[in-house]
């Protein structure tokens, strides 16, 4: 429910209050979703909008990067369309001018960016294992 995951969320926040931990974990679908903000223009989409398309790109990095099944991906993909969420990428918001801007990216250092995947439901975890090329294949898959 939305209520326990906010409850989830505050005790992570109130453990972690600087992000030197796990608190990072709460980024899943950010880098990718932060990209899209500021690629698009801020207004085109609303914040959870952009980071539907992030948490969908970074479902796809689970299943090739940290072996999250099918059927999980694509149970969450079904929460986000029935909340009438976006789950396709605009033809023209570049992939190339997306992955610039996942570089300015707070979690992007010394070329490699911090990136959340997720093996199970439930679980998360901070990789430097994802690369740029895995980032735009991501992004591709979600065109129309």
């Amino acid at each position: 429910t939305v209520k326990r995951s906010m409850e989830i969320k505050a005790e992570i926040v109130a453990e972690d209050e600087k992000e030197k931990g796990r608190r990072a974990i709460l980024n899943f679908g950010h880098t990718i979703g932060h990209a899209i903000e500021n690629v698009a223009g801020y207004g085109r989409f609303l914040h959870g909008e952009a980071i539907s398309l992030g948490l969908a790109a970074a479902l796809e990095i689970s299943q090739t990067k940290a072996g999250l099944s099918l059927e999980a991906a694509e149970q969450v993909r079904a929460k986000l369309k029935a909340y009438g969420l976006p789950l396709t990428i605009p033809s023209d918001l570049a992939t190339k001018s997306l992955l610039a801007a996942t570089r300015r990216d707070k979690k992007f250092s010394a070329g490699k960016i911090r990136f959340v995947v997720v093996p199970a439901l439930g679980q998360a975890h901070v990789t430097e294992d994802v690369t740029e090329e895995d980032m735009g294949r991501a992004i591709d898959s979600l065109r129309l």
